[in-house]
């Protein structure tokens, strides 16, 4: 089958939003389809190769240095003063119309059978629905967060009205238009089942990569220390996380054990309050905030450290953070203070992984208290490795794989 796979966040844009997407390539690929990815491309750096069809955003939505910087500043101005006079648009609606204008010359250079669009951004639906109905072909919405439901994009919804009313109507019509809606958790699906009755609904997770983990540089970590590692972002992932209680804990728990020293490693972008809230313990050494590392060098420090940190916003999102499955598979304990009833299912029924909610401070000092005493380390043989090898991206990809072959081509009028 020839797959057209339409993607925004896709390398050289290196984020947790293009893994999956890659994924989604690579091993639809080794399944047997043709697939082609319709992404963003800068002019800069382009990948040459056929299966990849780069169209230019002219709004340079993630180069942000020198003169590209304005011209972001401008389209983003220019969508936010078109959203205050009630007229929907983003900073990725000049890419859709670029794209839509090549739709033939696309449709030439690859012959797709299927569309497959994954969200976000909206934009990307969009381009999906418009592609689907001038092909001919099914289309398969997946789903990697929430539109309305427990949406990314909160402030935006609540701020506009076209806003909250182009969701809905891109919504509705991708829930009609789509062979198959593909969510990345039980409970985004059942919202599609319940709020759209009649759709076909699915759940695909996300996975871990076990190809990455083979080969690693060496990481060298002070002896004598009880090292815990965060890896990725905090709130700049997610506005609503508060890390205040953590970084209260970890003070009380250490005093509580001085003479078990800790050290937390944090890999990845931190905001200046984040910084702060970790103030005294960066100055004494307990907290170390490493320059940018590279993904191999990031799976190391996992792989090196004697527990693994994730936090996740107060409340509940309809997403599960990407490096859960990560951790999963890195084999060492893991400290996940989520309120999420997905996260925390998947996380013990793992056997290595404590749970508390990320604003409960008496439970996540009494947690960590534990743990640097020694008394709540897990051993090895409460890891429930079926469980984790689940989550795989391997055995993932088989189970979207598993539903394409129900597709077909519509009838023609």
């Amino acid at each position: 089958m020839n797959i057209l796979l339409v993607a925004y966040y896709f390398p050289p844009i290196n984020s947790a939003g293009s893994v999956r997407p890659v994924q989604m390539a690579r091993w639809l690929r080794n399944c047997g389809h043709a697939v082609s990815v319709l992404t963003h491309g800068y002019g800069e750096g382009a990948d040459p190769s056929p299966e990849i069809i780069r169209v230019p955003d002219p709004a340079f939505v993630r180069a942000r240095q020198g003169k590209k910087f304005w011209r972001w500043a401008f389209w983003r101005g220019w969508a936010e003063l078109q959203n205050s006079f009630g007229r929907y648009a983003s900073v990725f609606s000049p890419w859709r119309r670029a794209v839509l204008a090549r739709a033939e010359e696309i449709q030439r250079a690859c012959r797709p059978d299927l569309i497959l669009a994954t969200y976000p951004p909206l934009e990307v639906l969009e381009i999906g629905l418009e592609l689907s109905r001038r092909f001919r072909v099914p289309l398969i919405s997946d789903f990697r967060d929430g539109l309305l439901f427990r949406s990314i994009e909160e402030k935006r919804l609540r701020s506009h009205r076209c806003v909250r009313e182009k969701y809905a109507k891109t919504e509705a019509a991708t829930a009609a238009a789509s062979s198959l809606i593909v969510a990345v958790t039980p409970v985004l699906r059942d919202y599609f089942s319940r709020t759209y009755p009649g759709s076909r609904c699915q759940t695909v997770y996300n996975g871990y990569d076990e190809d990455e983990w083979r080969d690693l540089p060496e990481v060298s970590l002070a002896p004598g220390f009880f090292h815990i590692v965060h890896a990725g972002r905090f709130a700049l992932s997610d506005s609503a996380t508060d890390i205040r209680p953590f970084s209260a804990a970890l003070r009380q728990a250490g005093s509580l054990h001085p003479d078990k020293p800790f050290c937390l490693h944090l890999l990845g972008e931190y905001s200046g309050s984040e910084r702060s809230a970790f103030k005294d313990l960066i100055a004494s050494g307990a907290v170390v905030i490493h320059p940018p590392a590279g993904r191999r060098e990031t799976l190391a420090y996992q792989k090196a450290a004697d527990l693994l940190l994730l936090i996740t916003r107060p409340g509940v999102r309809s997403g599960i953070p990407l490096k859960l499955y990560e951790y999963l598979f890195s084999g060492k304990p893991v400290l996940a203070l989520t309120d999420d009833a997905e996260v925390r299912r998947i996380a013990e029924d793992s056997g290595i992984v404590w749970c508390a909610s990320p604003l409960d401070l008496p439970a996540i000092t009494e947690l960590l208290a534990q743990i640097l005493s020694g008394s709540a380390i897990p051993g090895s043989p409460q890891r429930n490795i079926e469980t984790i090898r689940v989550y795989s991206w391997q055995k993932q990809m088989k189970v979207l794989n598993g539903f394409l072959g129900s597709l077909s081509k519509p009838s023609e009028d």
